[in-house]
């Protein structure tokens, strides 16, 4: 393709690595994806082999450069986006020494207890925009060291996935200020690692990557490079965490909308200018770029329930896949699920307050019921759980709300969220949200794009679904039920 620059954005997922080409002048031109597994060696744990994420950074890139007839001299740079709370011990080599554990991994569960109850967390809360969690690295770092000792010992750094990718193309030890913000040991006052958390954690500073802004620069090395169809010597740019870029993507920074993914978990996020928190609530603040910072909220399960439901109670040649239900529920089904209610806490509650030992409920069940009113009340009950968060982050329920992630797949999923929330929906302009917002971020890294305003200005949400009325009167009847099961169940306090 001559006469064109080019940038390609990559968004280091929890399931997949997605590639945007970027044409500048053109706009975006071409898109790829490849999936890697993620391992369950044990209860609790969770994780995924960082060689395996590297191939399909690898080949997304070379699938790129090779279909798109990409002349390798045009492209400016390679920005990347990766997933934040993965935790990688290396060794002096560089060489794993483990898995990587991701998000999902709950196994410092106890450790997390034992520092909830030694730190004043109204305190760390402050500093680091983030609660005490067993996805954050203080508690995991601990399991480490009681749980595999020798590991914890002969590590010489701890760092995440994305870390990894990027010391394998370019050689240097550093992550940006977005990922390391996610960790929960940033200090969010002064942008560096925390001291009195790296105590706890029992690590010095010199085993985790120097701390970088998302613009930080780095040079392709040749040994990658090739494999690619790229030159040794391209530019690229670090980035920042999926989360974050997803909602630049899709928002920007404009406080008047925020963003909703829902994938395999759900997230609300809404742009601040400043480092902010929600005394009293699990709510995060995680950096983003340019004095803005992203505050928000998790629902752990979401999609990954359906995935879950599918894989263990549907026949494969049934010919009537789990969405396929729910759209037949939708159309069958009366909001409430015929007296059904499910709180979806497979994993635990991260938002707004901590439960990880809470687990799901399913209340109300009779003969009456089949899979149907089943899948219909997991839907509205991760449904009822973003309305949680939302109402947290945004009190006056005012904020328009903009969709990313697997719902956008499902329209049933999509109404019902909409008539639970009362909200109308509106959708990205660009399915591969993380992935454009690390585009943007390179772009104006590159003097491409002058301002964050100048990045508000080139996004435009497109509506996806209206709220229907009477369903949204009926659903409002139907969180009083919720409400009031989850006190009894989960706060009875």
């Amino acid at each position: 393709m001559k006469g064109h620059d080019h940038i390609i954005a990559l968004d280091i997922g929890t399931t997949s690595t997605k590639g945007l080409l970027h044409s500048i002048g053109r706009g975006n031109i071409a898109t790829c994806a490849r999936e890697y597994k993620t391992y369950f060696p044990g209860p609790g744990m969770a994780e995924q082999d960082p060689e395996e994420v590297l191939d399909a950074v690898l080949e997304v890139v070379k699938e790129l450069v090779h279909l798109n007839s990409v002349d390798p001299a045009r492209v400016l740079a390679l920005v990347f986006g990766g997933i934040l709370h993965s935790l990688l011990p290396i060794d002096r080599s560089g060489t794993c020494m483990t898995r990587a554990m991701i998000w999902s991994d709950m196994r410092a569960r106890e450790q997390c207890t034992r520092l909830r109850e030694q730190l004043d967390l109204a305190d760390v809360h402050r500093r680091t925009g983030c609660s005490i969690h067993p996805l954050y690295l203080a508690p995991r770092l601990l399991w480490l060291r009681e749980k595999a000792p020798h590991i914890f010992n002969e590590a010489t750094r701890f760092i995440s996935i994305k870390e990894y990718v990027l010391h394998r193309l370019f050689g240097e030890y550093v992550v940006d200020r977005s990922i390391a913000s996610g960790t929960g040991l940033l200090n969010s006052l002064n942008l560096d690692w925390d001291r009195d958390l790296l105590l706890s954690a029992g690590i010095a500073r010199d085993r985790l990557s120097e701390v970088v802004d998302t613009d930080h620069r780095l040079t392709l090395k040749g040994n990658l490079a090739e494999r690619m169809g790229l030159r040794a010597g391209t530019a690229g740019i670090i980035g920042g965490s999926d989360g974050p870029l997803a909602h630049l993507g899709s928002v920007g920074t404009d406080p008047s909308r925020m963003s909703l993914t829902i994938g395999t978990s759900a997230a609300l996020r809404k742009a601040v200018p400043k480092p902010t928190i929600i005394p009293g609530t699990e709510a995060w603040c995680y950096y983003l770029t340019e004095n803005t910072w992203v505050l928000g909220g998790v629902v752990h399960d979401a999609g990954n329930l359906f995935q879950w439901f599918s894989d263990r109670f549907l026949q494969e040649d049934s010919g009537e896949g789990v969405f396929d239900i729910l759209e037949r529920s939708q159309r069958e089904l009366q909001p409430g699920a015929e007296g059904l209610f499910f709180l979806p806490f497979m994993s635990g509650e991260r938002s707004p307050f901590y439960n990880p030992f809470a687990s799901a409920a399913m209340i109300g069940m009779t003969f009456s019921h089949g899979r149907e009113h089943i899948i219909r009340a997991m839907a509205e009950g991760i449904s009822y759980r973003i309305y949680s968060v939302y109402k947290t982050l945004n009190p006056e329920l005012r904020a328009d709300l903009v969709l990313t992630g697997g719902i956008l797949r499902s329209p049933a999923w999509m109404q019902i969220t909409a008539d639970f929330l009362g909200k109308r929906l509106y959708r990205a302009e660009h399915s591969y949200a993380s992935a454009w917002g690390a585009a943007l971020i390179a772009m104006r890294a590159l003097g491409i794009i002058d301002s964050m305003e100048r990045i508000n200005e080139m996004l435009r949400p497109v509506p996806a679904v209206e709220f229907d009325p009477a369903s949204h009167d009926a659903y409002r009847r139907v969180l009083a039920g919720y409400e009031q099961y989850y006190r009894e169940l989960f706060h009875k306090s």
